[in-house]
């Protein structure tokens, strides 16, 4: 792909001209057409008759969207804090550089595999986390030790991809978004603690190192 810089020169249409035009490609703040915000600082094609932007090279796309920015949506919920624990002990085999950021990061990753076979979803997280349930009951149980009341809240905002495949999630489980959260940390926990799955292994490591 050819790079443009400021000063190139180019051809493009001209919708207030009605024809082809000259263009040179300046730096401009850009409003968006919805009339909400702009992109500041990018690259453009500009009409030499009548200086509307009328180019958007493909290098100037990113910065767009950024600044476009797709709204967030929350995913909140209490849980034990044991299951947190969990996450972040399997985050931590996939690199010891793992901060709780990393969470939104594999939760995506789960939502998005996990709804990719929603047909097998719901009896399969169930199943995990009814062994992760009672796994940790055995485990309390043979040190003679009580259930812990601890909790924590888990909060992330996610992008719309992301919510749309918790949200099938959600509707093909029948859940509550707790009980959903709960059962994907069983799941990750599964794959990454105990049977310590290569390929799954494998993904995260390559998703982390591109997100630290």
């Amino acid at each position: 792909m050819k790079l443009l810089f400021e000063g190139d020169h180019g051809q493009a249409l001209c919708e207030p001209c009605q024809q082809l035009v000259a263009t040179t490609y300046v730096r401009r703040d850009v409003p968006f057409s919805d009339g909400h915000g702009e992109a500041k600082d990018i690259l453009v094609g500009v009409c030499q008759v009548c200086d509307t932007v009328v180019a958007i090279p493909a290098q100037s796309t990113p910065a767009i969207k950024e600044s476009r920015k797709l709204p967030q949506t929350s995913i909140e919920a209490r849980l034990p804090a044991i299951y947190l624990d969990a996450l972040d002990a399997a985050m931590h085999s996939v690199t010891a550089e793992a901060g709780v950021h990393i969470r939104k990061l594999f939760f995506s990753y789960y939502f998005h595999e996990l709804a990719g076979h929603v047909a097998t979803a719901a009896a399969n997280l169930q199943r995990v986390h009814e062994a992760f349930s009672q796994a940790l009951a055995e485990q309390l149980s043979a040190r003679q030790l009580p259930p812990s009341p601890s909790m924590k809240r888990l909060s992330m905002k996610v992008n719309p991809h992301v919510a749309e495949d918790f949200t099938r999630l959600l509707q093909a489980t029948r859940m509550s978004q707790t009980e959903l959260l709960k059962s994907v940390i069983s799941q990750i926990q599964a794959d990454v603690l105990e049977a310590r799955n290569p390929s799954v292994i494998d993904a995260l490591q390559r998703l982390t190192r591109v997100a630290l």
